[in-house]
């Protein structure tokens, strides 16, 4: 955990998060990344090369009309790569965005981009889980919380929930509270 707030407290750190068409084998179809100071460096729908399935739809509201003139993956990589180059990222479940990132790109036809070997990925969702401090089954670390969980207990007002740029900003007054916390 300190290793993680150090990164906080240096400011030199980005937020990003995604919305997808599913939680397994999916594509990003909105993905945004902010600034230690909230503002915005990316805020973009995606149009993902397949449909984006109902049940996505119900949790983020991102429809496949919403994404029919946006970009496709292959036309933000390079962007996403330019802003995420030599960068400390903090994500709200690092492991799971950065497997949409490799899967977006796979669908596009992209070679694969080794997001560890460029940045410097940080979970939030683990530093938080830690710090609250339910354990998880058969006392394997701590469980999981969701983001709207630790929003709650830093009393983060949660806007929107489940927008990518909603999300990023909520994952930023987490962090920073986290750090005010310690």
């Amino acid at each position: 955990m300190s290793f993680f707030t150090d990164v906080i407290q240096r400011g030199n750190f980005v937020v990003l998060d995604t919305e997808t068409t599913g939680l397994q084998v999916a594509e990003i179809c909105q993905i945004a990344i902010v600034g230690v100071d909230g503002d915005v460096l990316m805020d973009t729908l995606v149009k993902p090369v397949g449909r984006i399935p109902p049940d996505a739809t119900r949790i983020h509201g991102i429809t496949n009309a919403d994404v029919s003139d946006a970009p496709r993956y292959s036309d933000v990589h390079q962007q996403i790569y330019d802003i995420l180059n030599g960068r400390d990222v903090i994500v709200y479940n690092a492991s799971y965005d950065r497997k949409m990132l490799h899967l977006s790109a796979q669908a596009c036809g992209l070679p694969k981009t080794d997001w560890k070997a460029i940045s410097h990925w940080h979970c939030a969702m683990e530093a938080f889980s830690e710090i609250y401090g339910e354990r998880g089954g058969y006392g394997r670390g701590y469980r999981f919380q969701k983001l709207s969980t630790a929003a709650r207990y830093y009393h983060v007002p949660q806007p929107v929930a489940h927008t990518a740029l909603a999300d990023c900003l909520t994952t930023l007054a987490v962090c920073k509270a986290m750090l005010a916390a310690r």
